[in-house]
C-alpha cells in the first residue's frame, strides 16, 4: 500500500480515473532527481523509463499495469562495491481512495491510496523501483568483478588468524596470578 502524499512533487500529473475509464496508456521518461527516496538509495542513475496501462477491473476499481526501469549504480552487499545494474519492475496495482479500502484489497492486490484522481507519475512507480533494487548487485559471485580481490583479502585474514591461533595463548590475568602467589608467601 502506498499513499500518494506529496513525496514527489514533480509531474507529469496523470488523471488516473479518466485514464482508467478510457483504457488509456502513458509512456514517459522521468529524471531520477524527481524521486527523493530512489535518488538516496542509489549512487547514480539514469532516467526512469515508465510505461503504464490504465483500466477498470471487474468492480470498476482503477487498475494500473506496466513496467518501469532505470540503470543505476548500487552498492552490492556481497562485495561492498558500486555496481551498475538495470533495475526493472513490473507494475500491477489498484488505485483506491482510502486506507480502509486498501486494507480490504491488500491480501489480493497491491494498492496506491490517493484522495485525488490526479497523481504524479513518479508516485505510481517509485515504491516498485525501490523494492526491485537488488541486494546482491553482483548476481554471480564467480563473475563478481571484485571477487578475486576479496578472496585474496579473506585468504590473508585466514592465514593471519591461523598464525595467531598457533601462538601460545597468554591469559590477560596471568600477571595477577603471579602477584597473588607472591603476596601469599
Amino acid at each position: 500500500t502506498l499513499s500518494s502524499a506529496p513525496a514527489m512533487s514533480t509531474g507529469p500529473w496523470l488523471d488516473v480515473s479518466k485514464l482508467a475509464r478510457a483504457g488509456a496508456a502513458w509512456r514517459g521518461v522521468l529524471p531520477v532527481d524527481a524521486f527523493e527516496r530512489l535518488k538516496a538509495a542509489v549512487s547514480t542513475a539514469g532516467d526512469v523509463d515508465v510505461a503504464l496501462k490504465f483500466s477498470a477491473d471487474d468492480v470498476g476499481q482503477a487498475r494500473v499495469t506496466g513496467t518501469c526501469g532505470v540503470l543505476a549504480r548500487v552498492v552490492c552487499t556481497r562485495c561492498s562495491c558500486d555496481v551498475e545494474v538495470r533495475v526493472e519492475s513490473a507494475i500491477d496495482f489498484r488505485i483506491v481512495a482510502s486506507e480502509a479500502r486498501a486494507q480490504a484489497l491488500t491480501p489480493m492486490f497491491d494498492t496506491v491510496v490517493t484522495e485525488d484522481d490526479i497523481v504524479a507519475a513518479g508516485t505510481l512507480v517509485e515504491d516498485d523501483l525501490l523494492l526491485s533494487l537488488p541486494e546482491f548487485a553482483c548476481e554471480d559471485w564467480d563473475d563478481c568483478p571484485n571477487a578475486l580481490e576479496l578472496r585474496t583479502i579473506a585468504l590473508e585474514l585466514r592465514e593471519s588468524q591461523a598464525a595467531h591461533e598457533s601462538e601460545p595463548t597468554k591469559s590477560p590475568f596471568a600477571g595477577l596470578r603471579a602477584l597473588n602467589l607472591a603476596d601469599s608467601e
